[in-house]
């Protein structure tokens, strides 16, 4: 299955989609996932950057500089922020009893990054050719999505559901 259809089918029924990622996880593709939501946030942020320098007056330098900068913090520091994110929570919800594994709590936020990213993509356009309240109503949707994709994605990870019979 393509990762767009992985992506529309974890609207439809985000617990199935997880145990589907699960059984193809592997730490190449988790960080695969990691790296292609954090480098579509940068590209969300285009046109926003753009607009603001253009609106500035500066040059074409600045905002080379600029996009290099994005570059960097968004997709490699960005990366490296959910690993971190990933971690702290594993901690946390072996406190808990948690039963995941620590590939696999990454591979819930990385999925979970990677699910809400369409609506990143349009928060960004959001950002630039609509009203704010539009964008703040875009903005909002994309992190209730966000942390209910998570929070489903963790609980099949790290507390699933027994199967008594």
């Amino acid at each position: 299955m393509s990762i767009l259809m992985d992506i529309g089918a974890a609207f439809r029924g985000p617990r199935a989609q997880m145990q589907h990622q699960l059984s193809i996880m592997s730490e190449p593709r988790t960080l695969m996932l990691g790296l292609t939501a954090c480098f579509l946030s940068f590209v969300a942020d285009l046109p926003g950057l753009a607009a603001g320098v253009t609106a500035a007056g500066e040059s074409s330098d600045i905002l080379n500089g600029k996009l290099g900068a994005l570059f960097i913090w968004r997709v490699l520091f960005g990366t490296l922020f959910l690993y971190a994110i990933a971690a702290v929570f594993r901690l946390i919800l072996k406190l808990f009893k948690g039963q995941g594994t620590w590939a696999q709590t990454r591979l819930a936020l990385m999925w979970a990054v990677m699910v809400a990213t369409p609506l990143v993509l349009i928060s960004g356009i959001c950002k630039v050719f609509t009203p704010p309240p539009v964008f703040l109503v875009a903005s909002l949707l994309t992190t209730v999505v966000f942390f209910w994709q998570w929070v489903t994605c963790l609980a099949v990870v790290e507390f699933p559901r027994s199967t008594k019979t």
